[in-house]
């Protein structure tokens, strides 16, 4: 059993304000998992990230499959997958996903209550969920065994050198016991780190290690880190005064005008499930950014030097 240290910060998670459109994070990701002490603080400032994306946590309402998820509060669009969570005054829960399976619990997986202190050991299981893998066999089934840690707490400095006084470090661990009804089981081990910083709707830090064993396809281990940018994205416009961008919608092309001290500023497009879509420099007065190959749909263009806004367009 992990114990806690003493700390001067607050040493509890409670449940985050998430404003009513929804929030969206750019994470920093690294392909692998990171070292560090079960005591806080934690300096991560000397980290290179390699890649980006965002997170966005929306209503539940913003989802086509929303009437099959009727418990959940929210839906987070995330890699390309959506997770359907419950966030309320007494708890956080988990209530299915649309990734490489599909499922709906009728009985939600609470992932720890609120307030969540330090010290504090949850579990909670779920048996003989039912979901669907695209093309896969019928009567599959899943029990889901979720055990979470809150370990210390202390001040993080992340990559980009943000700094978040109260974070508190939770270890996350679910098994996903998946096999077809009389068949041998497919075990996932899924072991992540994450801190929580108050009003954030999603760890600042999470860094996870995905294994599987039994009945599974041959696969390695999964292990990545991601480290959330600044604040939450603001998606009303960008405040930048030196860079103008026009029009919205967007039909074919995204014309950015800067001046001569935005030049080299590196920026980067995200459809709403947090994928990278393009990216590049502003290397002249006049950038324009071809879009006519992508699909139609709500975009978000950020910049590298303004990381806690962004601009949304709508592709026609």
């Amino acid at each position: 059993m992990l114990t806690a240290a003493p700390s001067i910060f607050s040493q509890s998670i409670t449940s985050p304000t998430i404003p009513e459109g929804g929030v969206y994070y750019e994470v920093g990701i690294v392909d692998n998992t990171i070292s560090f002490s079960n005591e806080g603080d934690w300096d991560f400032s000397s980290i290179s990230t390699t890649s980006k994306a965002t997170i966005h946590i929306a209503p539940i309402n913003t989802s086509s499959q929303a009437s099959n998820y009727p418990n959940a509060t929210h839906v987070k669009y995330e890699d390309g997958n959506q997770f359907f969570l419950g966030f309320s005054n007494t708890e956080y829960t988990f209530h299915g996903e649309i990734s490489v399976l599909t499922s709906s619990y009728e009985n939600s997986l609470v992932l720890n209550p609120y307030p969540f202190n330090v010290g504090d050991e949850h579990t909670d299981f779920e048996k003989e969920v039912p979901f669907t893998v695209p093309n896969g066999p019928p009567y599959l089934i899943r029990d889901d065994r979720a055990i979470t840690e809150a370990i210390s707490s202390g001040t993080i400095t992340m990559p980009d050198n943000t700094v978040h006084n109260n974070a508190v470090l939770v270890r996350s661990r679910r098994t996903w016991t998946d096999r077809q009804i009389g068949s041998s089981p497919c075990m996932t081990y899924y072991d992540a780190y994450q801190w929580w910083v108050e009003g954030y709707a999603t760890p600042v830090v999470q860094s996870s290690t995905m294994t599987q064993s039994g009945a599974c396809p041959p696969s390695n281990p999964v292990k990545v880190t991601k480290f959330v940018i600044g604040g939450p994205l603001n998606v009303n416009g960008l405040k930048n005064k030196g860079i103008s961008i026009y029009p919205n919608p967007v039909k074919n092309n995204i014309h950015i005008t800067a001046k001569a001290n935005d030049l080299g500023s590196e920026y980067t497009i995200y459809d709403q499930l947090g994928r990278n879509i393009a990216s590049g420099e502003i290397n002249s007065n006049n950038t324009t950014i071809d879009l006519t190959n992508i699909p139609k749909g709500i975009y978000f263009l950020s910049f590298s030097d303004n990381s806690s806004q962004s601009w949304k367009f709508i592709k026609e």
